[in-house]
């Protein structure tokens, strides 16, 4: 199986040195035909010095900062089977390619194979084994539902996972990551969604295992308030893009008003910013609606109950 893992590089002079190595390394390490290459999305700093420090171990496209969205190019112009997608801020046990690799031969209707991933000092669990749920009228993601310590170790559906394998046909038939949502937050949720919404699934593997910083730079160019507000645009974004059920947008309705008042009296303004910024967005949500209604092939309640 030919595979390319596609490493998203910003600014990460200092994360290379500590991650890219182990990627180097289960490349040697797979039995499959693996290339390592690393997007650069315009860093400023010396991580093109740095890269370039690796020689031939890994091929260097520059590329205009779309943050996920520049995976899409990258796999377009790739012949692989499968994209195993990383940030910079990702280190990985030598082994973790090839079973990976193994869920798509095994199963025919995979988009996504999930790892296991653990907090970069290896101490704590970080996902994927992820559930979706509804909350007064919300989409909601975690990795940490009910029971999910008994179920760490033992391989399942996953719904969503940011970084992992992905079925390059299948990605690039859904058209990849969504700009709508840029500069980021709820891109790979979308697209796992629609993609279970397609009739895809999504697959945990825990025998690979990577472990992950988390948001290194996309915390150092936002700060933690325009995360949030990020966070709670794109959430919007998600439900009108996605969700068709009508209970579920009814509901969604309903919890409006109380939700941006409970959040004004907590003081917690990034919630109300984020809607009100998400209402720009309105009509290329529904644009790309109803686009994507035409794919799916499966109910909300079908997908949000996957992996029980």
């Amino acid at each position: 199986m030919k595979i390319d893992i596609l490493v998203l590089n910003y600014n990460g002079e200092t994360l290379i040195p500590q991650c890219l190595p182990s990627i180097i390394e289960a490349k040697l390490f797979s039995k499959n035909d693996v290339t390592v290459t690393v997007i650069d999305n315009e860093s400023r700093d010396g991580s093109i010095r740095v890269l370039e420090s690796y020689g031939d171990r890994i091929d260097i496209i520059p590329h205009e900062n779309m943050v996920f969205c520049s995976f899409n190019d990258v796999a377009a112009r790739s012949d692989c089977d499968v994209l195993i997608l990383l940030n910079n801020d990702i280190k990985v046990e030598p082994d973790f390619v090839d079973p990976l690799a193994d869920i798509f031969m095994k199963y025919p209707d995979a988009f996504l194979a999930g790892p296991k991933v653990l907090t970069f000092d290896k101490k704590g669990y970080e996902g994927t084994r992820a559930r979706w749920r509804i909350d007064k009228g919300v989409f909601k993601s975690n990795s940490r539902f009910d029971g999910y310590e008994y179920l760490i170790d033992k391989p399942g559906y996953t719904v969503q996972a940011g970084y992992g394998a992905f079925s390059r046909k299948k990605f690039l038939e859904l058209g990849g990551f969504d700009d709508l949502y840029l500069p980021g937050i709820m891109e790979d949720a979308d697209l796992c969604y629609r993609a279970w919404k397609k009739g895809y699934r999504g697959y945990y593997e825990p025998r690979s295992v990577m472990y992950h910083i988390g948001q290194a730079s996309f915390r150092s160019a936002f700060g933690m308030y325009k995360i949030h507000k990020l966070s709670h645009r794109n959430t919007y974004l998600f439900m009108w893009k996605n969700i068709t059920d009508a209970g579920i947008l009814i509901k969604n309705i309903l919890w409006l008003v109380p939700r941006m008042v409970f959040a004004l009296v907590r003081g917690r303004f990034e919630i109300p910013a984020g809607f009100f910024e998400a209402l720009f967005r309105l009509p290329a949500a529904v644009k790309r609606r109803a686009l994507a209604v035409k794919e799916f092939r499966r109910s909300d309640k079908e997908v949000l109950e996957a992996g029980l």
